[in-house]
């Protein structure tokens, strides 16, 4: 099952999402937010919006996609910002992931195909990075 990952709290998101200010992080290796950042934008485009979404820490127009790397997550083409520009830690599980390397090649019409349910209750129930 495939595991959303990077919806934020705001104006316009329905409840129960996480707060993003819980996961910033200014002690994260930078190790670990590049081989992050790395994964994110390695992904493989599955989705996209007609409209972009918005930083929710400095309101910087971000991406109007979705990414996914077939096998692991699901996330907003903006996750990678986040990451980046703003110190935000992703869950272990996440890290573990993108440390062993950059997302693979996604046959996006065979997963479509066969698309897996798509677990968003995880990300839901995190409260910050060590969650």
């Amino acid at each position: 099952m495939l595991r959303l990952i990077g919806y934020w709290d705001g104006p316009a998101a329905g409840p129960g999402w996480p707060d993003v200010r819980d996961f910033v992080d200014p002690g994260m290796t930078p190790e670990r937010r590049r081989a992050t950042v790395d994964y994110l934008r390695s992904g493989t485009p599955l989705a996209a919006a007609a409209g972009c979404s918005e930083c929710r820490l400095c309101g910087a127009r971000n991406a109007c996609d979705e990414l996914t790397d077939g096998v692991h997550f699901v996330w907003p083409g903006g996750l990678a910002h986040y990451v980046e520009a703003h110190d935000v830690a992703l869950p272990d599980d996440v890290a573990t992931v993108a440390l062993a390397g950059p997302a693979g090649p996604v046959d996006v019409e065979e997963l479509v195909r066969v698309m897996p349910d798509v677990d968003e209750r995880w990300w839901r129930s995190l409260t910050g990075p060590g969650t």
